[in-house]
């Protein structure tokens, strides 16, 4: 293919990050320095970034963006992991097991929230309470775990199945035990679709909305850094807060991405090195 070719090739999608990605983040980091209350914008500087410094709402959220995370890595990744080492074996029973743990997947959060949502309505509900302040933030985690879980399984899956054989049946000949093998083949030879799924997992958590939304909108404590912006634009016509915390949630995210690689990085450079 020629160089006109390549361009060409790529150009469709080169407009369509342009046009969908990064003209509008562009346009929310120019609103963050903005004041948008009224008929004119007065230009406002880092006010809204100091002002997230310090309002309790913004601190509040970004803790229930942590301990959400913290719930996902063991409800989404964890959970994951152990249902693909259980599910491996390629049988009758696991294929419509593996089916089955995947299928919440591919369902819209927005359905899962207003299924769960009518399962937690108080008096109509099977499960009334399972929302109330102090148990809500893992409830939801709950959700997210179970529509979730399936897709790391799906990720895991195709992990073991490129572990080598001969390197498993060697295991088997010395005398390890599964327990061992999984822990001492099997999880290392996993290390890069681990990293995969931490990405996504992480990611993930930052980004959270639908289910929060439609099932805690109007729980304040409960609020994460995404549902707190949007409450500010339309409850509160506060476009120039809203946009400082959405640039915040988008360093959050780069952040979180940047521990990930560099972890993944020092980790490459100590097996090179090898034992001292």
């Amino acid at each position: 293919m020629t160089r006109r070719g390549q361009i060409l090739f790529f150009l469709p999608a080169l407009l369509v990050f342009l046009v969908f990605v990064l003209l509008p983040s562009t346009q929310t980091l120019i609103d963050s320095f903005y004041s948008h209350q009224g008929i004119k914008h007065p230009f406002v500087g880092t006010l809204y970034y100091r002002y997230a410094v310090t309002d309790p709402k913004f601190h509040q959220s970004l803790g229930n963006n942590l301990k959400y995370l913290l719930w996902t890595l063991l409800f989404e990744v964890a959970a994951g992991l152990a249902l693909a080492v259980g599910l491996e074996k390629n049988t009758r029973f696991n294929n419509f097991l593996r089916v089955a743990f995947f299928s919440p997947a591919v369902l819209s959060m927005v359905v899962v929230g207003l299924v769960f949502g009518f399962l937690f309505k108080d008096g109509v509900g099977v499960l009334p309470g399972m929302l109330n302040e102090g148990r809500a933030l893992l409830t939801i985690s709950v959700i997210s775990g179970w529509a979730s879980a399936g897709f790391f399984m799906v990720i895991f899956l195709a992990g073991l199945a490129n572990v080598p054989e001969d390197v498993l049946e060697a295991a088997r000949l010395d005398g390890a035990s599964a327990r061992q093998t999984f822990w001492r083949i099997k999880l290392p030879l996993l290390k890069e679709v681990i990293y995969v799924a931490l990405l996504i997992c992480f990611t993930g958590a930052f980004k959270a909305f639908d289910l929060f939304w439609v099932l805690l909108q109007n729980q304040e404590h409960t609020s994460i850094v995404s549902t707190l912006l949007v409450k500010e634009v339309i409850r509160f016509d506060n476009q120039g807060y809203g946009s400082t915390l959405a640039v915040i949630l988008t360093v959050l995210v780069l952040l979180s991405v940047a521990i990930i690689i560099g972890a993944k990085n020092l980790w490459r450079r100590g097996e090179r090195r090898g034992p001292l």
